[in-house]
């Protein structure tokens, strides 16, 4: 944690600011392991040099998101692609071309990464802004704080790692000039509140973009059918399962791309394990229209709302907050 992050960040229990005790440094300056304190007396770990701002009385079932994308990403290593992307593809196709915004003026722009995952993209973005906060609610963000010094494009200390509920943001409003959150919100109890959770941080003039699953008739309801058996699975042992029920499914992807019936891409037996966690352990997955996704831009006072990243399974929606 470098010592900058302190001026970045609430308590998501009170929103009020954090003082720093029995900081233990690390090389460089940067901070081990602390203690977080508000003013109200509500305490939070440093550890392994992140702030774990996670609620002390958090529902089973957010402990199972956290669980489960926590283990999901037990199965990525250094290098892998992350949904099928390589990473500089992801950053440029899902980031830089979608935002709007010029080269120049990106990168003065803080940028808030609303949901992580395993954090290499948040490292990547700092190729092309001045900073980033990358919240996550699993550890998974354990292996971007990792990535930081392996990225020799990017900058290490313009990132922040930070272990929190991205529907409970520990940030000040009006705090953060992006909202960027791919594949993200659809997992949380409520998509709709997770995104207006997030849209109070920008700025005035910020920009937001959200990538969420879309419904696909045939598809989806079959894919629900079958998480109704899948989420009742303990998460560790649908882990466990994960790697050997990968070859099944990698057959079936291949005869269904072969046939024509669904297009999938190439993948491994580890990308195919951890995209079995992300469909069919995560207990919610919440399917949306570009109409309600509109919606809720608009409802929140953005302008030049547009689609983006359009898939088979999902889209993207961007658009820049009123002046």
């Amino acid at each position: 944690m470098q010592p900058r992050l302190l001026d970045l960040l609430v308590c998501p229990e009170c929103r009020q600011r954090f003082t720093l005790e029995d900081p233990v440094e690390a090389d460089g300056g940067a901070i081990e392991s602390a203690t977080l304190l508000c003013g109200t007396g509500h305490a939070f770990p440093v550890v392994a040099g992140i702030p774990r701002l996670l609620g002390k009385n958090s529902p089973r079932d957010l402990d199972r998101v956290r669980d489960s994308f926590s283990l999901e990403w037990t199965h990525h290593q250094p290098g892998d692609r992350t949904w099928h992307l390589d990473l500089e593809m992801r950053v440029r196709t899902t980031f830089v071309d979608v935002l709007g915004i010029a080269p120049e003026e990106l990168r003065t722009k803080t940028v808030l990464d609303a949901g992580c995952g395993n954090g290499s993209q948040s490292v990547a973005f700092t190729e092309f802004v001045h900073e980033v906060i990358a919240i996550d609610l699993s550890t998974g963000l354990e292996l971007g704080n990792r990535f930081r010094t392996r990225w020799q494009q990017g900058r290490a200390d313009a990132v922040h790692f930070v272990q929190a509920d991205v529907s409970r943001p520990p940030l000040p409003r009006r705090s953060v000039d992006v909202v960027y959150s791919f594949g993200v919100l659809h997992h949380t109890p409520d998509t709709r509140a997770g995104f207006d959770a997030l849209v109070p941080l920008l700025r005035p003039g910020g920009t937001c973009y959200v990538w969420v699953y879309r419904y696909e008739p045939f598809w989806t309801p079959l894919i629900r059918l079958i998480r109704t058996v899948t989420t009742r699975v303990p998460v560790d042992l649908f882990n466990r399962i994960a790697p050997v029920l990968a070859w099944p499914f990698l057959l079936f992807t291949t005869v269904l791309d072969i046939s024509g019936i669904r297009s999938y891409p190439r993948i491994s037996r580890r990308e195919a394990a951890l995209a079995l966690m992300d469909i069919f352990a995560a207990p919610y997955a919440h399917h949306h229209s570009q109409e309600e996704v509109r919606g809720w831009f608009d409802a929140a006072g953005f302008t030049d709302v547009r689609e983006c990243n359009q898939a088979r399974r999902g889209f993207g929606m961007v658009g820049r907050l009123a002046p």
